[in-house]
C-alpha cells in the first residue's frame, strides 16, 4: 500500500489526514463509488449532500494507530518517518 506525506498531511489510498494543528485536524474517507448517478463514500457515516465525506475529527496519533497498524509517530527531533510512510 503506497502512502504519502505532503507537508503535515498523510495520504493513504482509502483515507487522508489533514493536520490543521491542534483540535482542527480531520480525517477524510476517500473511496467513492457512483451509484445511480450519485456519489457515495464507502464506510462513511458522515457524508455531505453530494455524497462525499465531510470529515471526522481525529488526532494524528489516533490516525496512525487505526490506519497505519499501530505505528508510533517519530519523535519531533528524530528524522525517521512512521513505518506506513516509508517508501
Amino acid at each position: 500500500m503506497k502512502s504519502y506525506r505532503v507537508g503535515k498531511s498523510i495520504i493513504l489510498p482509502h483515507v487522508r489526514y489533514v493536520n490543521h494543528g491542534g483540535c482542527n485536524s480531520m480525517m477524510f474517507h476517500s473511496q467513492v463509488v457512483r451509484f445511480n448517478g450519485h456519489y457515495q463514500t464507502l464506510r462513511c457515516d458522515r457524508m455531505d449532500v453530494s455524497g462525499f465525506c465531510s470529515g471526522h475529527k481525529m488526532s494524528e496519533e489516533d490516525f496512525l494507530k487505526r490506519y497505519c497498524g499501530g505505528v508510533e509517530p517519530a519523535a519531533k527531533t528524530d528524522n525517521k518517518r512512521p513505518e506506513c510512510l516509508r517508501r
